[in-house]
């Protein structure tokens, strides 16, 4: 019976220290993976000073004759690194959002010089579901993406990182047209002759009004 218990506890301690164990792998696992993805971000402007990984805009709701919406800023400036691989010559970073919503033929992506100072080329968020060539698209609220960074076309670093993108609601507004008026004078007859010689003619003027939304 005591030969029996002993057995027993010896299976439970042998049990525990390969739970243990498993735990302490999986834990070390998680620990390589946050860091490997922890190595890239993005800082991105925001009036004086960077956000890491944080993309801000601004939304107003307006109402009246000019109802729309309209978010401010139309881009953010960002610029990407990776603490693992510095800008160095002959480099070149590839990034592309794959998160849920976006067209993926293809994914919005930007392929930027990595090649001096301390970040890659600069390049502008904006809001959008697709592919833009001038600006990099991104969705309200968390944003997948994968790099790679390449030297002298070979790849040298690759991997994923997050960023959070906010809009925050300023409120609705009247909006009203701004109109203004103008005097414009058109010709009454045609001011050229039979030969095609520009000659003067007489002009009629009559106020006009002009209206536009701000």
């Amino acid at each position: 019976m005591e030969q029996a218990r002993f057995v027993t506890g010896r299976s439970q301690i042998k049990f525990l220290a390969i739970f243990m164990g498993a735990i302490f792998l999986t834990l070390a696992a998680f620990t390589v993976s946050a860091q490997q993805t922890n190595n890239a971000q993005f800082r991105v402007k925001n009036e004086n000073t960077f956000n890491i990984n944080l993309i801000q805009f601004k939304r107003v709701e307006y109402v009246g004759t000019c109802a729309g919406t309209a978010i401010t800023p139309d881009s953010q400036s960002a610029r990407f690194v990776s603490s693992k691989t510095p800008p160095a010559p002959n480099r070149r970073v590839m990034i592309k959002n794959v998160t849920d919503g976006m067209e993926s033929n293809p994914y919005p992506y930007t392929d930027r010089s990595y090649n001096k100072g301390e970040f890659s080329e600069d390049f502008g968020f904006k809001l959008g579901n697709s592919h833009k060539t001038r600006t990099f698209s991104v969705l309200e609220g968390e944003n997948n993406f994968l790099y790679e960074i390449k030297e002298n076309d070979q790849v040298i670093e690759q991997g994923s990182l997050t960023a959070q993108v906010s809009i925050q609601n300023l409120g609705t507004f009247p909006r009203q047209q701004i109109c203004e008026n103008k005097i414009e004078c058109k010709d009454t007859s045609d001011c050229r002759d039979r030969k095609g010689r520009k000659r003067s003619c007489r002009q009629q003027c009559f106020p006009v009004q002009q209206c536009r939304c701000p």
